[in-house]
């Protein structure tokens, strides 16, 4: 299972600790209410998981995450609550979780054919349960009938979900406070027969693991580190690549991770855990020396438990309509979303030579309800997540970069290479779930009419100040994270490579420094800039173009080591909600987050900054 760290191993387990709170949940719970509803989740399942058959993992992960805080009760989905806490999403263990659109998309099914009746918990518990099965692994029983959380804490999944950095005792400790046994701890970390993790995951077992750089874990087997340094982890702040949990056999649910263990070769310092214990490593020998069907049967079971934890039902929790946004927040009116003109006016300067048949109402005889939808849905969602305005808004520029804007950073897989969505550049975007919402209302209305590609022009428009969007594009076919990597500007590029790159679209200077006042709301992980503040030669050394107290400042708030890939900061401190000026008087502080804005010197940014002034340009409350 895909995994950046937080993990198949608890998630599995996870299951086991579910099942002395069965509750109310029964076989066939939507019987009447909802007859189709467990076939419309597995076709569904069927028809798509072949196209990304790593999400199997990954869901079955995510369902795990969720039974391990507060119960199977699906608050792993929320974006947020009512309350003022981060949400479970939020946390480190939950930073690289994937599927959450998959699981979307499936619920807007549900609800076209059943509104209101079938929980996203429910939906959790099948889809995993469903993605294992397509792809040749074990079945279990589900139960249905849970009802969703309404509490989603960041600090209850930092503290109850294992860390790939877990030794035995606190494995034990773990799984023991959700009412799971020894057993179960061996057999939910089985899961890691299938799968890959990054490498920052384990890499301290690499290079780092007595705090001294360059010891080694002993538990470790010395050629396997070996060709893990030579061939995939090849630094300490790798937070890229992915390695298979299961060597050779990372695509098929069987043994072959058990035996793994036996040659110390497992890759995290929790599953070489599960040998230092004699009566776990017992367990594993079993294992081995039984049938592959045993271990399904004894894997199945320890689900069947894990998916029965603390379950909300009857008429505690409630059911959500939207699996990302509490019920009483879904009723709430959108207040003023107005990210960002900058960056929206230059994103148009893009698009604007490549317009060719593309004209204002292009669906207005055959979908004359097409953009009232996008218009609606956005307005009505929006609020509970204001931060998808900018990052729809990112979304379509980086497709726009890569070969026009034809849709073709939302797809997950195609007939060649890896796409786009696969590039370092794309891997922290976020909204695929919100644009997969609005398409399959967009669907249910004139199937087969409006393309993704205007879907996401006329959502990053509608999510903030209004501009006029002529429709008409169409989806491209060919996506490769290779061109991603070459075409969209990275935070590193200098004023020459941000030039080049813009000049390649068709932008100016002028573009150039508007697009980039977009940095005047929105936050940024520290790797997209802690080399500035560490290692900016390669040396230890910081980078001599920031301001020496704002660097002090961030190393001892912030980003506290170079390789921390988790914690974010501010683009415009104390004004990011603000579409205002601020970001270009930082500029002229020295105080640029990324090296890219650093390149602006002062020569270059008073084009954008003098025009503000002069046109009255205040600034965007949020």
């Amino acid at each position: 299972m895909r995994g950046s760290g937080y993990f198949v191993v608890m998630f599995f387990c996870f299951l086991a600790f579910m099942g002395s709170t069965e509750g109310d949940l029964q076989m066939g719970f939507y019987s009447k209410s909802c007859p189709n509803a467990e076939k419309i989740v597995q076709d569904y399942v069927n028809s798509h998981i072949h196209n990304a058959p790593s999400l199997a993992a990954s869901i079955l992960r995510m369902h795990f995450h969720d039974c391990f805080v507060r119960g199977c009760d699906s608050s792993v989905l929320l974006n947020t609550t009512s309350g003022t806490n981060q949400t479970e999403k939020l946390a480190v263990p939950n930073s690289t979780l994937r599927g959450f659109d998959f699981i979307d998309r499936v619920k807007s099914l549900l609800e076209a054919a059943c509104p209101g009746v079938v929980s996203c918990a429910d939906v959790i518990a099948l889809v995993a349960r469903d993605g294992v099965v397509a792809t040749g692994g074990p079945s279990w029983r589900v139960p249905t009938g849970r009802r969703d959380g309404t509490i989603s804490r960041t600090s209850e999944a930092m503290n109850n979900i294992p860390a790939p950095t877990s030794n035995f005792t606190t494995l034990r400790r773990l799984f023991s406070n959700q009412g799971l046994n020894l057993k179960d701890l061996v057999l939910l970390s089985g899961a890691h027969t299938i799968g890959v993790a990054h490498c920052t995951s384990f890499s301290n077992r690499l290079y780092n693991f007595t705090g001294v750089l360059g010891s080694q874990d002993p538990a470790l087997d010395s050629e396997y580190a070996a060709v893990l340094k030579a061939r995939k982890c090849r630094s300490l702040n790798d937070n890229t690549t992915l390695v298979e949990m299961d060597p050779g056999s990372s695509m098929k649910f069987d043994l072959s991770y058990y035996s793994q263990l036996l040659k110390r070769r497992g890759l995290f310092q929790s599953d070489s855990a599960l040998t230092t214990n004699s009566t776990a490593l017992s367990l594993v020998n079993q294992l081995l020396q039984g049938s592959l069907k045993s271990f399904f049967a004894e894997f199945a079971r320890s689900m069947e438990k894990m998916g029965r934890i603390k379950v909300k039902t009857g008429k505690v929790g409630e059911i959500r309509k939207q699996c990302a946004v509490e019920k009483k927040l879904e009723t709430i009116k959108m207040g003023r979303i107005e990210y960002f003109g900058i960056l929206i006016i230059g994103l148009l300067a893009l698009m604007g030579s490549t317009e060719a048949h593309l004209k204002m109402g292009f669906y207005n005889k055959r979908c004359p309800k097409a953009e009232k939808i996008v218009n609606d849905f956005v307005k009505q969602h929006i609020h509970n997540a204001p931060s998808l305005a900018a990052t729809l808004l990112r979304m379509h520029f980086h497709d726009c970069f890569v070969r026009g804007c034809d849709a073709s950073v939302l797809l997950n897989t195609t007939s060649g290479e890896q796409p786009e969505r696969q590039a370092t550049p794309n891997l922290t975007l976020r909204g695929f779930d919100f644009i997969d919402r609005v398409k399959s209302l967009v669907e249910a209305e004139c199937p087969g009419i409006v393309s993704c590609a205007d879907i996401l022009t006329l959502v990053a428009r509608d999510s903030g100040p209004f501009w006029r969007v002529p429709t008409g594009r169409r989806d491209g076919l060919i996506s490769k994270s290779s061109e991603a990597l070459s075409k969209v500007p990275s935070p590193f590029d200098n004023f020459t490579t941000l030039q080049t790159l813009f000049a390649n679209q068709g932008l100016d200077l002028k573009d150039l420094v508007l697009l980039s006042g977009a940095h005047t709301i929105g936050i940024a992980h520290c790797q997209s800039f802690s080399n500035r503040l560490y290692n900016f030669t390669g040396i230890g050394d910081q980078d001599p173009a920031l301001d020496s107290e704002y660097a002090a400042n961030l190393k001892a708030r912030k980003c506290r080591i170079i390789s921390d890939n988790t914690t974010i900061v501010e683009m415009d401190p104390g004004s990011r909600k603000t579409f205002d000026l601020s970001y270009y008087t930082l500029l002229l502080k020295r105080r640029g987050l990324f090296h890219s804005d650093s390149a602006l010197d002062h020569k270059r940014k008073h084009i954008v900054y003098d025009q503000t002034i002069t046109t009255g340009f205040t600034g965007l409350p949020f």
